[in-house]
């Protein structure tokens, strides 16, 4: 197995502190509230009964994920070519329609597809060229990929490469976007830096103590808010990029999935996902990830739909990078 991904870093540092802006300050909410309630308004309510709040879905229906769904998407960054993932190839309604033809085959054992874009929300960086070694995405191009995944009724999830900040920090910084019942986030250990490692020098970890932070704020955003689970997915290729698996704790409200990130032949990938299984917790679904380019280097193929429902146990997030 490649122990970094040259294509991908060198699309990070192609793209730059430029690919992405500072968060702008918190204006209006991503959907529009009621507007202001006139006098007449008022009126009105007071001679009848307030109606039934609707219960916050996802686009689909439902307000649990699993096993009603299965998650299958691409990720990258609209605009930005074929290195950082497939959605960044083109016009991205194209990738969204096609996104939903590829997954088909994934509702081979009676579930329904959830449609999903791994948008790159914090990204990392040099750390001589960015605070903290990472650039956050203006709300400007988060609602740009909301809008996209929203045209075909999936989900979006913000990924978060925290550099030398913490994924507690950064999660929170989308919040605006996290209140809204199709939004989640993807954690990138490799790339969650300590106070001396530079990007793309070596390789970065976090613990449990810091996903469970960071599951039991969405917990309480979640219930706060009436929202439909919220998934944290977390990236993986080796087993020491989060210490302390066995410590992870489940928080109501929050659908945690590790997502196996191998890169190589369907061997290399298998055993990868083997070694990670052994310290999967029991709640913890399970996600397997794809490159169109690395894993097709040399005579390596990409793996079929059928061999990648036949893993055990079976992913229920797929992912094409």
């Amino acid at each position: 197995m490649k122990s970094f991904r040259p294509v991908a870093i060198a699309a990070v540092l192609a793209l730059g502190v430029s690919a992405c802006s500072s968060i702008t300050p918190e204006a209006e909410s991503v959907t529009n509230g009621a507007g202001r309630t006139g006098a007449a308004g008022a009126d009105a309510s007071a001679s009848s009964p307030s109606p039934t709040p609707t219960p916050k879905e996802y686009p689909l229906g439902g307000r649990t994920l699993f096993p009603t769904y299965r998650l299958v998407g691409y990720s990258g960054i609209i605009g930005s070519g074929p290195g950082l993932g497939r959605a960044g190839v083109g016009d991205v309604d194209e990738r969204m329609t096609e996104i939903v033809e590829r997954a088909k085959p994934y509702a081979a054992d009676g579930r329904k597809i959830m449609p999903t874009l791994e948008f790159i929300g914090t990204m990392v960086h040099p750390c001589k060229n960015a605070p903290k070694c990472r650039t956050r995405a203006s709300d400007e191009a988060v609602r740009k990929h909301l809008d996209a995944v929203r045209k075909v009724d999936g989900m979006l999830l913000i990924a978060i490469q925290p550099g030398r900040s913490d994924f507690v920090t950064e999660v929170k910084a989308y919040e605006k976007f996290l209140r809204e019942p199709d939004v989640g986030v993807a954690l990138d250990p490799e790339w969650r830096m300590g106070p001396n490692q530079e990007p793309m020098d070596s390789f970065g970890s976090t613990d449990s103590s810091e996903l469970n932070e960071t599951a039991a704020y969405l917990s309480k955003l979640t219930k706060a808010n009436d929202l439909p689970e919220k998934v944290m997915l977390y990236h993986m290729i080796r087993t020491n990029w989060v210490r302390q698996p066995a410590k992870l704790k489940q928080y109501p409200g929050v659908s945690t999935i590790v997502s196996i990130d191998g890169i190589g032949s369907a061997k290399m990938k298998v055993e990868t996902w083997n070694a990670i299984m052994k310290v999967k917790p029991p709640f913890v679904h399970t996600g397997f990830k794809m490159f169109y380019q690395e894993d097709t280097a040399g005579d390596w193929k990409l793996m079929t739909p059928a061999q990648v429902l036949a893993l055990k146990p079976t992913p229920e997030y797929v992912l094409y990078e």
